[in-house]
């Protein structure tokens, strides 16, 4: 069992590592993520913190973009649920953050490097990498195009096989702490680490907070809420798809008999029966196609 709030759910993730005491722990988590040749040592927030009144709107911001002290740009979200085109909405997440950068009239030298991170609950990608790095290069000679275009990809139910081979330990000792699913499991790794120890100290102080976990309660219901819709459409979508197979399936019968018996079919009738989706009738007209001479007597 936990009483802490979950830091895989996006609004207690921004709030986290969002908050300005725990800049800390933003800088630790870049770090362990982009492995920088150099480590980051400060970051500026360039948008603000969630309201804490609402969390179910559907305007909510909330990704964290920072800004590094060499004029480059992040964007870190934590995923909990799966959306329609994810990668399409990473790409244009680093698309604008890209294109904010110059005025009307800015030279395009000033652009700097822009980096997406998307931290995900489920699995994104097929195969077993926890840690995925996108980059633009030319094939096949795998030749960089340019060095501003990067995105990172953290599966954390991959988890287990970076453990199990030692890679990126920084990493996955953060991804341990976001994926972790019961108090005890943080107590130990705090135990075993001081960066840890003050992530659960920020997490239990977010947790001991009325206002947050409001948030947070919101937050799940309004994920809950759109999980039973895209369920209810997809059943929706199921449904509709099997009744337009069998009127198909009808449909094409009905052809297939009266051209069997030497039936003429005009272009209009044809185009009539292909489009009716009334399945008693298609079997009405079925049952006719045996006997008629005329496609108008269906």
């Amino acid at each position: 069992m936990r009483s802490s709030l979950d830091p895989k759910l996006d609004i207690v993730f921004k709030l986290l590592f969002g908050e300005e005491r725990n800049r800390a722990l933003l800088v630790s988590l870049l770090n362990a993520v982009l492995t920088p040749s150099v480590p980051i040592d400060t970051v500026t927030l360039l948008h603000p913190e969630p309201a804490r009144e609402s969390a179910d709107d559907k305007g909510i911001v909330l990704d964290l973009r920072v800004a590094l002290h060499t004029g480059e740009q992040v964007d870190i979200e934590m995923q909990s649920q799966v959306r329609p085109a994810q990668r399409e909405r990473a790409l244009y997440y680093w698309a604008r953050m890209y294109g904010s950068q110059l005025g009307r009239g800015d030279p395009y030298d000033e652009l700097r490097r822009c980096v997406v991170v998307l931290i995900t609950d489920f699995r994104a990608l097929d195969g077993r990498r926890f840690h995925s790095t996108f980059r633009v290069h030319e094939t096949p000679e795998h030749r960089a195009l340019t060095e501003h275009l990067e995105l990172h990809l953290v599966e954390l139910p991959k988890l287990s096989l970076a453990a199990e081979k030692k890679r990126e330990p920084e990493l996955v000792r953060w991804a341990r702490f976001l994926a972790a699913t019961t108090d005890e499991e943080l107590e130990a790794l705090a135990m075993k680490d001081p960066v840890l120890q003050q992530a659960k100290d920020a997490l239990d102080r977010l947790s001991a907070d009325p206002k947050a976990r409001v948030l947070a309660e919101q937050r799940e219901l309004s994920l809950l809420s759109y999980q039973l819709d895209m369920n209810k459409v997809r059943r929706q979508g199921i449904a509709e798809g099997e009744a337009r197979g069998r009127a198909e399936g009808r449909a094409t019968a009905i052809l297939a008999v009266l051209a069997a018996r030497r039936v003429a079919v005009t272009e209009e009738q044809r185009q009539r029966i292909r489009s009716c989706t009334d399945l008693p009738l298609l079997d009405q007209w079925l049952v006719r196609a045996a006997t008629v001479d005329d496609a108008r007597d269906l």
